[in-house]
This record gives C-alpha cells, structure tokens and sequence, in this order.
C-alpha cells in the first residue's frame, strides 16, 4: 500500500462530502439566518448551475495546475464557503457563497479519484480502484449516519455548533490533501473539454432514446432535488424537536444507502420496467405527501405516515442513482460513452436549476404542500413522456441496439 493509499482512507472520512452539515443544514439557514424555504430552493438552484457551468473551466485548471493542487484548492473554497455561511447576513451572500462550494466540489471530483488511480496504476494495484474508491466512500456514510443522529441535539446547544464542526472536519480534509504526493494525469479515459462537451451534444440529439433519457433525468433529478427541501419543511411542520429531526432525516439517508445497495434485487423484479416504476412511485408519493400534510392536523398518524413514505422515497432515489447510469451505460458504447457521460453532469445541473427556482417561487406563493402536488404532477407527466420514448426497448445490452438507437443514422 503505496502513501496515497494510506492517505486516502482517512482524507475521504473528511473530505468526500460535509460532515455534521447535511441534515442540519436546512434548520441553521431558514431558522437561525433567517432565509425562507423558497430562498432555500434558490440557493440549492444557484450551486446546482453553478456547479454545472464550472465543470469543464475545472477540467481546465487541473490540466493546468495538476491533481494535488486542484485538491487542495478545492478544499480551500469549500472552507471559504463555510466560512461565508457561518458570516453571512443575508441571501444574496449565501447565493455567492454556492459559487465556491460549486467550484470547490467540481475541483474535488476531477483530481481526487484520477489521483487514486494514477497512484494505484504506478504500484500495479489499479485493479483495486473500485473496491478502494467504495470503502472509502462507505466510511464517510457510515460516519455520517452515526453524526446526523447527535447532530440536532448539537444544534440545539448552540446553533452555530455542528458547523463549526463542519469546518473542522473541512480543515482536516486540506492539511490531509497537502500530505498527498503529486502525480500525472492518466489519459486512458480521455480529456473532458469544450470540443468533448459539443461532441457529446451532438450524439446526443442524434438519438431520440438517448434523449428521452436526458429528458428523464431532466424531470427526475429535479422531482428529487425539490423533494429534498419540501421533505426537510414537512418535517419542520410536524413540530418535531430538532433532535427528533435529526434522527429521522439519519433514518433517511441509510434508506438512501440501502436503496443504492438494493437496486439489483428491485431491477430483478421490475425487470425493464424499473425507471418506470421508480418514476410514478417518486411522483405518486410526492402527491401523497403534499395531500397527506394538508388533509390532516399534526398527529401520531401524520407522524408515521409521513414517515414511512419519506422511507420508501427515499429508497427509491438511492435506486435511482444507480439505475439511471446503467441505463445511459446501455445506451451508448465505449467509443462515445465519455462524451455522452460529460454532457451528462451538465445537463442533470440544468435540470435542479430549473426545478428548484420554479419550485422556491411556487413555496412562496402556494406553500409546501401544494409546490409538492404540483410538481409532482409536472413531474408525472414528464416521465410519462420521456417513457414513451423509450417504451419500444429497454434495458438491452449495448451491442443489441441499432446504430440509430445509439449513435443516430449517420455515425459509423
């Protein structure tokens, strides 16, 4: 086990995400700074495209300035992005503020994992990358369920605690990333640029199934992305305690966990039909969700049935994630999958952008309860059409498509 291996089993407990900061989060903005919920969607929208147009400038400055010190940039902007949450006064500072989370993650995510593998390829040991790259992000889960369940009574000492942990724990993560020893780029999965990214559009609008594709992910991704924030408000309104809260929301993302770990035996038994069955199943529980929360008084009954359908939603979004990438695997060949994948990021960031700032001016105009049925039904409808497209065939393996399905009539 080379040195960044070593390094790299401690750095992603730290780094791979924000630790004690998720679950919370939603409470240290709307009741301590004071922001409403649809200013709350605003500024998910805001990091959303922000973090869609930084993806190829990001490229960009790692070929520039290398894997360790992309690495470390990084993490110096999400500590700026902290920093200005835990300053700020008011909106327009945390919509600036997603400005560096956005680029800080993008930086992340292009020179952490690539440094893994050119670290593991230089000791012969590359074909550990995946099971590394899993255990790692695994620990990081497993530690962030244990946080989110103290992590409201945190908040409830001081508001200001479990970010102030954050930032510790963001801290850490830099002085780990300067430990790392440099390495090259490897070029086996090829650049991500502006002519890669316009290359993969045009494939894409070759093929009426991979569009029906994005046009799924356009809806869904952000049927889930305003689901979050209305999920979080629904909870509020149960008049819960913040500690309560937190242990439900920690519930919540081990569901999201086990529905990543149980897409194979879900997909076993929906067979082609699992984005169909994820699709209504997300959209119907959203409905229910909103009808449920206005139909009936805070009680016992509210509690659990709100609950158990926020489990079930959430497993599904955990399938989801891994669903939806298999499908878009199968739909493309090794040839063209980079460019098809690096259109990908970019356009899933269109869709929470869109999605959440529709859905922050709907929340303050209709509410919670009703911004959860309209989008739902927006969102029914959308997958009802996107499916369509793809009805004729699904779930093949690549080389049993036509070159039309795939590539479009006139790529060779």
């Amino acid at each position: 086990m080379n040195k960044n291996e070593r390094l790299f089993n401690i750095y992603r407990v730290f780094g791979y995400d924000y630790l004690f900061y998720t679950v919370i989060i939603f409470l240290f903005i709307t009741q301590t700074k004071g922001i409403s919920v649809g200013q709350y969607m605003h500024i998910t929208a805001f990091y959303a495209i922000f973090s869609a147009i930084f993806q190829i400038p990001c490229n960009y400055i790692v070929e520039l300035i290398g894997l360790k010190k992309s690495m470390i940039l990084g993490n110096i902007f999400l500590i700026i992005h902290c920093v200005m949450y835990i300053l700020s006064p008011g909106f327009e500072v945390f919509i600036f503020a997603e400005l560096f989370c956005a680029i800080g993650f993008d930086l992340k995510n292009v020179s952490e994992a690539p440094l893994l593998y050119s670290s593991l390829k230089r000791s012969g040991r590359k074909e550990f990358f995946a099971k590394i790259e899993g255990k790692t992000v695994s620990k990081f889960f497993y530690i962030e369920a244990i946080s989110s369940c103290f992590v409201g009574y945190l908040f409830t000492l001081n508001n200001y605690l479990p970010i102030t942990l954050t930032l510790i724990a963001l801290i850490t993560s830099l002085v780990i990333s300067t430990k790392f020893v440099d390495m090259p780029i490897d070029r086996e999965e090829g650049k991500f640029g502006i002519k890669e990214y316009f290359s993969g559009i045009k494939l894409i609008l070759k093929s009426k199934r991979v569009i029906s594709i994005f046009l799924y992910v356009f809806v869904i991704i952000g049927v889930i992305e305003v689901a979050k924030t209305l999920q979080k408000d629904m909870v509020v309104a149960l008049q819960v305690d913040a500690v309560t809260y937190s242990i439900i929301f920690a519930l919540l993302t081990f569901c999201m966990g086990l529905g990543s770990s149980m897409q194979y035996r879900i997909e076993k038994y929906t067979k082609r039909k699992t984005l169909t069955v994820i699709g209504f199943c997300l959209t119907l529980i959203l409905t229910l969700l909103g009808l449920f929360m206005h139909i009936f008084d805070v009680s016992k009954f509210l509690i659990w049935s709100v609950v158990i359908m926020l489990v079930f939603h959430n497993l599904l979004q955990g399938t989801y994630r891994i669903t939806i990438k298999k499908y878009l695997t199968n739909f493309t060949t090794s040839n063209i999958r980079s460019k098809i994948l690096s259109v990908y990021y970019v356009f899933e960031g269109i869709g929470k952008f869109i999605m959440l700032y529709i859905s922050g001016i709907l929340i303050e105009k209709v509410g919670t309860n009703y911004t959860a049925i309209i989008v739902s039904l927006v969102g029914f409808l959308g997958v009802l059409y996107a499916l369509e497209f793809m009805k004729p065939r699904l779930g093949l393996e690549p080389e049993e498509y036509s070159s039309d399905d795939i590539f479009g009539a006139d790529i060779k």
